[in-house]
């Protein structure tokens, strides 16, 4: 058969990467099939902010659930991978609030249907820009099922839960202590705040006891709250404080002259501070609780949602509360109140969205009563309904739930699912209810919208379209729910995680998930957490322009320890482009040598394989070794995906391609394959199976590979690789010897700086082990070091020129390069480390002849010195002997 499928001499992945995406879109090959498993496997996409661009935290979360998909895909599960995007709601919202005000136009003179519009014109504008941004950068999801958290749909299931854990008294509002975010003007979770360390002063007033001449010292960073301090705190223990705790004497609050009790409350430290703690129950979380527990009054507040003073402040209402410190301050001086100032470190709270300073107020919100729902997921965690990879994040796991506090859901904010709670405009009647009554005369909406979180965590089988008002369940749920993994940043254990087992536990009683795998996050190459600020930020697509796709996903998939933050290197991707280089031309090889045999076998693979069994025993050490070799990889590397190790097995699956397959058994190939009968089938079955093994991790040079080698077939749904051929470890042993030979030779050359087209003479010694291996050897070693002349010797050559390395402890080889040197550069050479050796020596000479070093050192550094100076010397004695002969 003529070969009519074109190779291209050079990898050049900008003339196939789109056009094998557009094919396997076009295709319908993302959709799930029929399962030849029996098996199911769904993971859902954690949705990126619709209007983000994408960056690298992206870019991994996409290559490992790439990989899960394509490997199941491959592996004959009915597989889906559903995408979608996050309305974005603070995002979006500041967008189009900055929008309008280059127009001079606030949300509020334009009311909330209209803002609302603007905000969905936004996002119809952005939303495909997201999509592109996934589809570049290679995720293989099933795009007919695309979703929107604020997609009609969804939202009615987001109305359904609300409406089903307020009629099951989970869900209620209350006035509490919260943050609360003066730009956004919102209220803001704990996790949502950031604390940065300032200098600040820390004020000591002095709190005189009423009928005593007894005083109590109180120190504060924030001294215009006192206005409104309904008590002093100590600890109940401290003897310091007994008699006056026992008399129910009052103390006197400054500036006011009001009478405040002075309670025992075991919050308080001792030894922090002056002992005693003010209590500002609107102003602190802490004094709010304290509050509660002394049932003191818990709502006046001195300072308002903008940092102004209220009219609880009195003469100081008005002012922002800056100014009302430094008031407050020289007002307490005059009075002989304030005892001292101090310079203070304090911790400040900022939001983490606006970087504006948090204010810590009470506000009525709407709470999810957590401790009724929280003990079904500790119940499933103990009885290991879901898995956490990997599971040092159980500890972590376990911080979280099992000191869970009441979650406040209701957030200021207009861009969002509005919380379906109607209230009477009459008789002030509460209605929770799914039905919209926006448009009912009688009712007014609360005005509030719902956290992201509450619709994220309802994600998983919302977009399966679970049917909440009924037994019945869609397809889809039955097929794929509970999902088979849940793939996201360790980041957001609490955000995300957390709020889908709570709400899913509630609803059906059991996981939404499998397993729960979190990933490493990508830093810079030296360490630091990439930021715009730090001029560190990369755009993947930037990375794609330069080095394509594959070489990208495979740096942030595999260029690291397993589970550890990965330091993201350019050079690494620049690398794996040589890599993949070298992939191509292996494979070209085999397509210009083979393409007859290719062309005969390629739709029969089972029957390959029978073949190479049957006729087992007439194949080369060399074919067997190659077969043992890639049976060991399949089943590696399949267990690594089953067990969601990715990155354990790609160094022996790079070495093997690199090092093994091309740069050793296709140089045998060469050798033999006239000689052999079944040598062709071999190469093609290892090729086939090579490509297989790497499609999940660079999928698409593979599909390239595979389409130029069996053009009739695609790889993306390709059966994965189940080997029937047996490993045979000791011919492997035997193999690894010559490797090892081969290496350690080629590292001569090149530290030698012989010339590549040179030849050299290559002696090897070796005893009784290992010999017969060596000996059917020596014509393939000679083939690939280039050695014109290679021989077993029985004795160690003396010749001092001759440059040697152990391989093991009965073999050694020794290489004469005299007639293969660029004699000139090797010179050079030899004189630079001269150079450098009687550098080092002299700092080693100057630190042995430092007293202080000599009488402070411990013995066994001094002893540690003075050898590295004596191999220091042997090496310029050997390096001058060696200039000496070559002059």
């Amino acid at each position: 058969m003529t070969n009519t499928n074109e190779f291209p001499k050079k990898y050049s992945p900008k003339d196939f990467e789109w056009e094998v995406y557009k094919n396997w879109e076009e295709q319908g090959k993302f959709k799930p099939t029929k399962s030849r498993t029996w098996e199911n496997f769904y993971i859902p996409i954690p949705p990126p902010n619709v209007t983000w661009i994408l960056h690298l935290w992206h870019a991994i979360m996409l290559a490992l659930e790439d990989i899960m998909t394509r490997y199941h895909r491959m592996k004959g599960d009915s597989t889906i991978w559903i995408p979608g995007t996050d309305h974005a709601w603070i995002s979006t919202q500041a967008k189009v609030e900055e929008k309008l005000a280059k127009k001079w136009i606030s949300k509020h003179d334009i009311w909330r249907d209209a803002f609302l519009k603007e905000a969905w014109d936004w996002k119809e504008e952005h939303a495909n820009i997201i999509t592109n941004q996934f589809k570049k950068m290679w995720a293989s999801c099933d795009w007919t099922k695309e979703r929107f958290t604020l997609d009609e749909e969804l939202n009615k299931r987001v109305k359904k839960a609300f409406v089903d854990l307020y009629n099951k008294w989970l869900i209620y509002k209350w006035e509490y202590m919260v943050n609360y975010s003066p730009k956004l003007q919102t209220v803001v979770s704990d996790q949502e705040v950031v604390y940065k360390e300032e200098k600040w002063k820390l004020y000591y007033i002095t709190y005189f006891v009423d009928w005593s001449d007894n005083e109590i010292v109180v120190a504060t960073t924030r001294p215009e709250t006192m206005l409104w301090d309904v008590a002093v705190a100590v600890h109940p223990k401290d003897k310091r404080y007994k008699k006056i705790l026992k008399s129910w004497k009052k103390l006197i609050l400054p500036i006011l002259n009001k009478p405040i009790p002075l309670i025992g409350d075991e919050m308080v430290d001792m030894e922090f501070w002056t002992w005693a703690v003010k209590i500002t129950p609107a102003h602190d979380a802490n004094d709010f609780e304290v509050a509660k527990r002394h049932s003191l009054p818990l709502t006046e507040i001195v300072i308002d949602r903008n940092g102004i003073m209220t009219e609880k402040a009195g003469i100081f209402a008005g002012i922002d509360f800056i100014s009302a410190r430094q008031n407050v301050v020289e007002l307490l001086k005059s009075k002989w109140n304030l005892y001292k100032i101090e310079d203070y470190t304090n911790r400040v709270g900022y939001c983490e969205r606006s970087w504006c300073r948090i204010e810590t107020i009470i506000s009525k919100q709407w709470f999810v009563k957590i401790e009724p729902i929280v003990e079904k997921v500790i119940a499933g965690y103990k009885n290991k309904d879901f898995e956490i990879i990997p599971k040092r994040f159980n500890k972590i796991f376990e911080d979280w739930i099992f000191n869970l506090k009441d979650w406040c859901i209701s957030r200021q904010l207009w861009w969002w699912h509005q919380i379906p709670v109607f209230y009477h405009k009459t008789t002030g009647e509460i209605l929770v209810t799914e039905e919209d009554l926006s448009k009912n005369p009688d009712y007014v909406q609360d005005p509030d919208v719902l956290d992201t979180w509450f619709s994220s965590a309802l994600w998983p089988f919302s977009i399966l379209d679970y049917n909440m008002w009924g037994k019945e369940q869609p397809d889809m749920v039955k097929q794929f729910y509970p999902a088979s993994v849940l793939e996201t940043g360790h980041d957001i254990i609490f955000f995300w995680v957390i709020r889908m087992l709570l709400f899913w536990y509630e609803f059906t009683n059991q996981t939404p998930f499998k397993k729960i795998y979190f990933h490493w996050l990508v830093r810079d190459k030296i360490g630091r957490k990439m930021s715009k600020s730090l001029w560190n930020w990369i755009d993947p697509l930037d990375m794609i322009e330069k080095y394509w796709t594959d070489s990208l996903r495979l740096a942030l998939t595999i260029w690291n320890t397993p589970w550890n933050d990965l330091k993201f290197d350019e050079a690494n991707v620049e690398n794996n482009m040589l890599f993949m280089n070298k992939l191509w031309n292996a494979c070209r090889f085999v397509h210009a040598n083979l393409w007859d045999e290719i062309s005969k076998i390629w739709n029969d693979f089972t029957k390959l394989e029978k073949t190479i069994i049957d006729n087992y025993d007439s194949l080369l050490i060399s074919e067997k070794w190659i077969l043992s070799r890639v049976k060991y990889l399949t089943d590696l590397v399949t267990n690594s995906m089953e067990d969601y190790n990715f990155a354990e097995s790609w160094q022996e699956l790079q070495s093997f391609t690199k090092n093994e397959f091309c740069d050793y058994y296709i140089e045998e190939f060469k050798l033999t394959k006239n000689s052999s009968k079944y040598g062709n089938y071999v190469i093609v079955y290892v090729i086939n199976i090579l490509i297989k093994l790497w499609h999940p991790y660079i999928p698409f040079i593979t599909e390239e590979l595979h389409n130029k080698l069996w053009f009739k077939d695609s790889l993306i749904d390709s059966p994965w690789p189940k080997l029937w051929i047996k490993r045979d470890e000791e011919v492997e042993k035997e193999k690894q010897v010559i490797i090892d030979l081969i290496k350690e030779i080629r590292k001569i050359r090149a530290e030698n700086n012989v010339i590549p087209s040179n030849t050299i003479k290559v002696q090897i010694y070796v005893r009784s082990k290992n010999l017969v291996t060596i000996t059917d050897s020596l014509d393939i070693i000679s083939w690939i070091v280039k050695s014109e002349e290679t021989i077993i010797v029985d004795k160690k050559p003396k010749d001092i020129n001759l440059a040697y390395s152990v391989i093991k402890a009965w073999i050694e080889v020794y290489v004469d390069t005299s007639n293969a040197l660029d004699m000139d550069k090797e010179i050079e050479r030899i004189k630079l480390s001269i150079d450098d050796t009687k550098e080092y020596i002299a700092i080693l000479d100057k630190k042995l002849l430092n007293e202080n070093f000599v009488r402070k050192a411990p013995s066994e550094l001094i002893r540690q010195e003075m050898e590295k100076k004596e191999q220091a010397k042997q090496k310029l004695e050997k390096l001058e002997e060696k200039l000496k002969n070559l002059s």
